[in-house]
């Protein structure tokens, strides 16, 4: 897995390619954890490239919202292909996480 990142203002956007599962989902979160900037008001999790998602990936993503939850900060998650957005919908992440059909949308959305 590939994890670039890219920042819009005071928001983080974290770039996700290939597969997030159990091999990986803790040194994610980890590198997550590790770029996000005190001044960070939110995180954008941009799964375009995501080929899977796991649910030690799904873990690794609910950890992530909320530790920011924690500082006041927010977490979404954008542009998921349509078999990443369906294990969002059957896991009920979009219930709690912000899901967007774009990096645009969710950046206007935060």
């Amino acid at each position: 897995m590939e994890v670039t990142f890219d920042r819009h203002d005071e928001v983080l956007i974290v770039v996700a390619n290939g597969r997030l599962e159990a091999a990986n989902a803790a040194e994610f979160y980890k590198t997550v954890q590790a770029e996000i900037d005190a001044s960070d008001r939110a995180v954008i999790m941009d799964f375009e490239a995501l080929q899977f998602l796991g649910s030690a990936g799904l873990r690794a993503v609910f950890m992530t919202a909320t530790d920011l939850e924690k500082r006041g900060a927010g977490l979404a998650v954008c542009s998921p292909p349509e078999p990443i957005a369906k294990v969002i919908r059957l896991s009920g992440m979009n219930q709690i996480i912000p899901v967007h059909s774009s990096r645009a949308d969710a950046l206007a959305a935060l």
